[in-house]
């Protein structure tokens, strides 16, 4: 059986997702942009609603 890798995406690469994902782009451009299907991108943004988090603060 083959196991899919885990897709982690950096801070960096979040915030480029909301920001297009606010912009109105579709999920299947924004994970074009970064060579992955649309279903990698749907959990990151489901996660919230598609409501952008606040920034984490410490």
């Amino acid at each position: 059986m083959k196991y899919r890798r885990q897709i982690i995406f950096t801070a960096k690469q979040k915030s480029e997702i909301w920001d297009r994902w606010q912009r109105g782009e579709s999920m299947s451009s924004i994970g074009r942009l970064f060579e992955r299907a649309s279903s990698s991108i749907y959990p990151l943004l489901e996660r919230t609603g598609g409501i952008r988090p606040p920034d984490r603060t410490k």
